[in-house]
């Protein structure tokens, strides 16, 4: 048996910087959340019979998700305050990711596409 959560009930919310408010994103369907790696770098010198590696940086990659757009949602998809706003401005802005348990995720991010 699993310890996994259903995805179903995940909720994206964005704050833009400084606000203080989290707008939670409407009419979500497919949530990937980013993926989080670390690049092995090789350390070997000419003296050694094995290859030597450190672990590297760490890297988050993108929140992917898709909507069912919708014009009239203003606050979470439109070009006055919603996500189109954002990627027009190119803002970054704090993400939370709240999961079914209630445990969330913050990081901070932009709309790219």
């Amino acid at each position: 048996m699993s310890n996994a959560l259903s995805a179903q009930g995940t909720l994206i919310a964005r704050q833009v910087l400084g606000s203080g408010a989290f707008t939670t994103i409407g009419e979500l369907r497919d949530i990937t959340a980013p993926p989080l790696t670390r690049n092995p770098i090789e350390m070997t010198n000419h003296n050694e019979d094995e290859e030597i590696f450190v672990v590297g940086i760490r890297r988050k990659g993108e929140l992917q998700f898709q909507i069912g757009f919708s014009p009239s949602a203003e606050a979470t998809h439109g070009t006055a305050s919603g996500l189109l706003k954002a990627w027009v401005d190119g803002s970054r802005d704090v993400w939370r990711i709240t999961y079914p348990d209630a445990t969330q995720w913050l990081f901070s991010g932009f709309v790219v596409n």
